[in-house]
C-alpha cells in the first residue's frame, strides 16, 4: 500500500480509491474477514439494536430536504427539462475497505462504543469520592456499604479503562484515511452508499447523535453528486475525466463546504447535525478541513465558492493551487467595496 502522504496527493479518481471503481461488486472475503464483519455487526447491534433503522429513517426524512438546499446553494440541477440524472442512495451493511483494514481487533470496539458511558461514570465517581463523608451521612444511604478507599480504587480502574480507549490505534488509523468511509459516492455509476455500521461506530466514538451524523454524511455525499453531475445555467456538467483527475482537496473541500452550509441552515431544527459535523472534523485529515482556510467568514462565501466551482468545472482546473487562485480572485471581486459615485456640481459641467 502506498505511503499515506502519497495517497493523499492522489486525485479523487485514482485507481487505489475504492469509490472510483466503475461498478460496485461484492468483494470475496476469506473466512476470517467474514467472521470479523459478523463480529463487528453483532457488537453494534448489541450496542444499539435500532442503529440501522435510525440511519435509514433519518436519510428518508432528510434526503429531499438536503437535495433542495444543494440546488439552492449551488444553482446546479440534476434534472433539467427531459434530462433527468438519477443518483440513488442506499443504506448498506458492511464496511468500506479502508475502514475494515483500520480495525485490528473488533473487541476494541466494545470499549470505543461505550466510551461516553465510562467517562460519565468516572465523573460521577469523582463526585462521590469528593463528597463521600457528606453522602455517607445521609439517612437514606445508611448503613454505608463501602469505603472512600474502595470508591477511589474503582475510580482508578475506570481511569485506566478510559486511558486504554484513548490509546486505541483506531483513532490514528481513521485520521490517516484519505477516503470517505461513512459513505461513498461511486461517481462512475453513479450511486451513493451510506454505511450504517461505520456511522454507528463513529457516532459512538465522537459521542454524537446517530441521526445528526447521518445528516452530515448524506449531505456530504450528495454534495459530491451535485458538484459533479449538476447542470449549470449553460447546461454543462463537470467532465467525468477531469473530475476524476481533480485534487482531493478541491473535491472533498467543496463537499465539506456545502455540508457545513446545510448543517448551519438547519441548526435550529437539528442542532445535532452541526455538532456532529464539527466533532467529525477533529478526526479527519487535511482534505476534509482545507475549506476552512479558503475565504474569511463572509456573507458572500456561498457566492464566491459557487462561481469558483463553476469556473473550475468549465475551465478543467484540477490543480489545488490553481483552484485557490480562482477562489482568491472571485473573493476579491465579489467583496470589493463599490465605487462611490461623486455628485457633479454645476461648474464641473460648464454651467
Amino acid at each position: 500500500m502506498p505511503h499515506v502522504l502519497d495517497r493523499m496527493n492522489n486525485p479523487w479518481g485514482h485507481p487505489d480509491k475504492y469509490q472510483s471503481i466503475p461498478v460496485v461488486t461484492i468483494e470475496k472475503k476469506d473466512k476470517y474477514s467474514n467472521a470479523k464483519l459478523r463480529h463487528i455487526e453483532r457488537l453494534l447491534m448489541q450496542y444499539d439494536p435500532e442503529l440501522p433503522d435510525k440511519v435509514e429513517c433519518t436519510f428518508k426524512q432528510w434526503n429531499l430536504i438536503i437535495r433542495d438546499y444543494l440546488r439552492n446553494e449551488t444553482a446546479l440541477r440534476l434534472s433539467v427539462g427531459d434530462d433527468m440524472q438519477s443518483v440513488p442512495v442506499r443504506v448498506v451493511s458492511g464496511l468500506p475497505r479502508p475502514f475494515e483494514a483500520a480495525i485490528d481487533d473488533p473487541e476494541e470496539l466494545l470499549m470505543l462504543l461505550r466510551r461516553p458511558l465510562f467517562v460519565n461514570t468516572a465523573v460521577g465517581l469523582n463526585f462521590v469520592k469528593e463528597y463521600f463523608d457528606l453522602l455517607s451521612n445521609q439517612r437514606r444511604v445508611k448503613p454505608v456499604m463501602t469505603t472512600s478507599d474502595e470508591v477511589h480504587r474503582v475510580e482508578t480502574f475506570l481511569d485506566k479503562i478510559i486511558q486504554g480507549i484513548e490509546e486505541v490505534n483506531l483513532y490514528k488509523q481513521i485520521s490517516s484515511i484519505d477516503e470517505d468511509i461513512l459513505g461513498a459516492y461511486f461517481f462512475r455509476i453513479p450511486l451513493i452508499h451510506l454505511y450504517w455500521m461505520v456511522i454507528g461506530t463513529i457516532a459512538a466514538m465522537l459521542d454524537v447523535a446517530v441521526e445528526g451524523l447521518t445528516i452530515v454524511v448524506t449531505a456530504h455525499e450528495l454534495a459530491h453528486a451535485y458538484s459533479h453531475l449538476g447542470r449549470d445555467i449553460d447546461g454543462e456538467r463537470w467532465d467525468e475525466r477531469k473530475f476524476a483527475d481533480t485534487d482531493l482537496r478541491v473535491v472533498e473541500g467543496l463537499a465539506q463546504f456545502y455540508t457545513q452550509v446545510i448543517c448551519e441552515k438547519i441548526n435550529n431544527r437539528v442542532p445535532s447535525a452541526l455538532e456532529a459535523y464539527r466533532r467529525l472534523l477533529t478526526l479527519q485529515p487535511e482534505q476534509y478541513t482545507v475549506h476552512k482556510t479558503w475565504i474569511p467568514d463572509t456573507k458572500a462565501a456561498g457566492e464566491i465558492i459557487r462561481v469558483s466551482m463553476i469556473e473550475c468545472r468549465s475551465q478543467y482546473i484540477t490543480n489545488y493551487d490553481d483552484f485557490l487562485k480562482v477562489v482568491e480572485r472571485h473573493s476579491t471581486n465579489i467583496t470589493r467595496p463599490p465605487v462611490k459615485k461623486q455628485r457633479l456640481k454645476k461648474n464641473d459641467i460648464g454651467f
